[in-house]
Formats: structure tokens, sequence, C-alpha cells
């Protein structure tokens, strides 16, 4: 169980990578467009349709990972005035509308995804092919359903260990 607990860490955080590394490339190719729109006068064509797929990648690759380390937003202000039991409830029940939602969502992510395969979809100015940038959501949806399961069984796990050396 550890050890797929750390393939799970782990392939969250090498998402992660993915989608900063995205994000650097994106920033890069926006500011080196920008300064060949305004210097001589005539921009990287595909850089508003690559843009936008980095930006894509970007975040959906690091979902999973924000979500694993609980970066994300959360109603701290109201959920820490409850009490202790209360509070589990208020999680398991947070991680199964995120878990419905992430599984609705992958269900209709691959349908459009492989439309667009279907139809070889492509962006209109350079022709970037767009289903293989599309897997991406519900790709990263799996996993970070994945995550959250992972996350609850630790959980589980942990409240297990601690009555038992009560």
């Amino acid at each position: 169980m550890l050890k797929l607990s750390r393939a799970i860490d782990f392939t969250a955080k090498s998402f992660f990578k993915i989608g900063v590394f995205s994000g650097a490339v994106m920033a890069l190719l926006v500011l080196v467009s920008t300064l060949l729109r305004y210097v001589l006068g005539q921009p990287i064509s595909f850089s508003d349709e690559l843009a936008g797929l980095l930006f894509l990648t970007m975040a959906f690759t690091t979902f999973p990972h924000i979500l694993n380390e609980s970066g994300h937003i959360s109603l701290d202000l109201l959920i820490k005035r409850m009490p202790s039991f209360l509070q589990k409830i208020c999680a398991y029940f947070g991680m199964l509308v995120f878990i419905t939602f992430a599984v609705v969502f992958t269900y209709q992510a691959w349908k459009y995804m492989g439309f667009s395969k279907q139809i070889n979809s492509r962006t209109d100015v350079s022709g970037i092919l767009l289903w293989p940038w599309m897997a991406l959501m519900p790709l990263s949806m799996i996993l970070c359903v994945i995550v959250e399961i992972n996350k609850l069984f630790k959980h589980l796990f942990n409240n297990t260990m601690k009555e038992i050396k009560q």
C-alpha cells in the first residue's frame, strides 16, 4: 500500500513538473511573440494558439499535485470552527462531491476528445492536432480521483492506527 501511495505521489509531482515547464514555455512564447510584434512588426503566427494549449497543459497537469498537497481553496474559516466529527464529515462529503464531479468530467472530456480525434480537429492558424492536448483533461481528472482515494485511505488508515494505539 505504501509503494502504491508513493507511486501516486510521484506521478502527481511529475505531472506538476510538466505543468510548471509548460507554464514557463508559455510565458517565454508570449514574451518573444510580443517583442517580435512590437520590435519587428511580425509576431509568431501560432503563438496565441500554442499559448492557449500550453495554458491548458499547465492548468490540468498541476491539479493532481495541488490536490495531493491540499493546496486548493477550502472553507477553513467555517470548517475550523466545527467540532472534530463534523470536520471529518465535511471532509468526506467534499471528497465525495469532488470524486463525483471528476468522474463526470472525465467521462464528458473523454467523449469530447474522442470526437475531436474522430474529426481530426486542428487549430485554425497552425494546424496543431487538438486531441492529444485534450487528452490531458480526462487523464488529469483520473489522476485527481486516484489522489483523492489515496488520501481517503491514508486518512482512514491513520485514524485506525490512532484508535489501535489508544
